[in-house]
């Protein structure tokens, strides 16, 4: 037998692993920025869409009466009168429903920017929205 006050330490023996460092729990940041400011950069980025997605509408809006307008004061007489042609009647009836479809649109935009409450819920508005462009672009055409 051995004599346990004889025994030699071993020398290949490697130390046990040092502690892992307290974590600062209450300064934790991630390598992106952290949370708040991810949120922040999300709600400034949405904001600006929606204004300009409203600002995109207005200026629709405007150009649509515009063209109705510039359409519909079109009287030269003679041959140049554009009430004996059927294209222009088209024309004109184009211009009526694209003021409409984008005063509504800029209309509810508006509404819902000021009272913070969605007129027609995010789902159905975007289903009407991509079919009333849908729409208004197959008649333009």
């Amino acid at each position: 037998m051995t004599n346990p006050d004889d025994s030699k330490p071993e020398e290949n023996a490697t130390p046990p692993p040092a502690p892992p460092a307290a974590a600062d729990l209450e300064n934790q940041r991630e390598a992106g920025g952290g949370g708040v400011a991810n949120i922040l950069r999300r709600w400034h980025r949405e904001d600006f869409l929606k204004r300009g997605s409203q600002a995109l509408r207005v200026f629709g809006f405007v150009f649509s009466v515009l063209a109705f307008v510039i359409m519909a004061s079109n009287q030269h007489g003679d041959w140049k009168d554009f009430d004996k042609y059927e294209e222009y009647r088209y024309v004109l009836a184009i211009a009526i429903l694209s003021t409409l479809y984008t005063g509504l649109q800029s209309w509810k935009q508006f509404q819902e920017q000021s009272t913070g409450r969605e007129i027609v819920p995010r789902q159905n508005a975007a289903i009407i929205d991509f079919f009333g462009d849908q729409v208004l672009s197959l008649t333009l055409d």
